[in-house]
């Protein structure tokens, strides 16, 4: 009976065992030991008491009680998102973006509890110069949204500038060369459809590349061209990156007091006279505008990834071990000229410095500190993992 209620189910049965009682004992006994054997069994099987050979599979050969609640987790984490929280942590390794971090997690807080069936859970097109955390963006999007890298499916479209490209992406016709195998982006879905699929300079694909991506994203699967196979796209968040119009995007940026979204409809339309795909855009849900780094947000990111590159040869950087100068040089480099932005400014610190990390991890080093010298920087060691130090502890990096 539908709506019955669990305690109604029982005083049926109830009055049910006793009628049974009445016209047949012997009978109402055996369906008495049934039950008490059944009850028995599911304690035994839910409580993984049984023998090993006749348990659970997962039981046997895993955590079945840790593996259901991180399958739960996931599940949940899918279904629906704290938009502030989501923001607060991309946010804090990000950095100087946030309105459009919390834009985006706004948007996607939004269509993830949508589950569309026939389009992706979103296309977003992330807009601006070279050097202000687009590409970084997506990375951290897929550890914060699936927990790994794993759900990261990276894809540099500069190496997807002739017409062809597209059969390394999409699979290639039965008789030609390669047929055997899925393209890189179906295989990628088919393993892991729950997935971030970074598209990271995409107006660099030619034309022919980008119109394959428009049934992924307007019906909701890809097509593998040596099969045939559909590959759904409904649970991927697609994010594209473009430099174009990056210029007349920074200035924008920098002029307007917008909100993030109009800001993206102001990026959206400089994209459109700039000859970006109109097809294209007509299919991407939201463009968001990033900002150019000014003043201590590149001193920030420059740090950060100083701190990454010392992470490389297995040293950490003492507590304010940074030297300020440095990070003034950088604000100073890359102010206003942000070509190349702060991957070039990287570059030039890591050819500094590298020589000198290398030295004091052959030191015995544990943890240093860099400090300004003229045109060069030195490496400090101020604690090593041995109990003796070095002489001086100082080593000088080839400039």
């Amino acid at each position: 009976m539908m709506g019955m209620s669990p305690w109604m189910g029982r005083l049926i049965l109830l009055l049910a065992l006793i009628s049974i009682d009445h016209a047949s004992p012997a009978l109402a006994m055996t369906l008495v030991v049934a039950a008490g054997a059944s009850a028995v069994g599911i304690f035994l099987f839910r409580g993984s008491y049984l023998p090993r050979f006749i348990m659970d599979i997962l039981d046997r050969l895993s955590n079945k009680t840790a593996l259901q609640d991180a399958y739960e987790r996931r599940s949940q984490q899918l279904t629906t998102i704290n938009a502030e929280q989501l923001a607060e942590r991309i946010a804090s390794r990000v950095v100087g973006q946030d309105e459009a971090v919390g834009a985006i997690a706004s948007q996607l807080r939004r269509r993830i509890a949508a589950k569309r069936i026939d389009k992706p859970v979103a296309v977003f097109c992330l807009a601006g110069a070279p050097g202000v955390g687009k590409t970084h963006f997506a990375k951290v999007l897929a550890e914060e949204l699936f927990g790994g890298r794993s759900h990261l499916h990276f894809f540099d479209m500069s190496q997807f500038g002739q017409p062809h490209a597209a059969a390394s992406l999409f699979g290639q016709a039965r008789g030609y060369v390669g047929s055997q195998n899925y393209g890189a982006l179906t295989a990628a879905l088919r393993d892991v459809p729950n997935a971030v699929v970074l598209l990271d300079e995409f107006e660099k694909a030619h034309p022919e590349v980008h119109k394959r991506f428009l049934t992924a994203w307007n019906d909701g699967f890809v097509t593998e061209v040596s099969d045939g196979a559909r590959v759904s796209t409904n649970e991927a968040i697609f994010i594209l990156t473009t430099n174009a119009a990056s210029r007349r995007i920074g200035e924008l940026a920098e002029q307007t007091t917008e909100s993030a979204e109009e800001l993206g409809r102001l990026a959206k339309a400089a994209l459109s006279d700039a000859q970006f795909a109109p097809e294209v855009l007509s299919r991407v849900d939201e463009v968001f505008a990033f900002r150019p780094l000014k003043g201590l947000d590149i001193a920030r990111v420059v740090a950060l990834e100083i701190e990454a590159l010392t992470l490389q040869f297995g040293l950490k950087i003492a507590g304010g071990g940074i030297d300020p100068r440095i990070l003034m040089n950088a604000i100073e480099a890359l102010s206003g000229k942000m070509q190349g932005g702060v991957r070039d400014m990287t570059r030039a610190i890591e050819r500094q410095v590298t020589d000198g990390l290398i030295d004091a991890r052959g030191s015995g080093a544990s943890e240093i500190r860099l400090l300004q010298d003229g045109d060069q920087v030195k490496v400090q060691i101020t604690r090593t993992g041995r109990s003796e130090s070095s002489p001086n502890g100082v080593v000088r990096a080839n400039a």
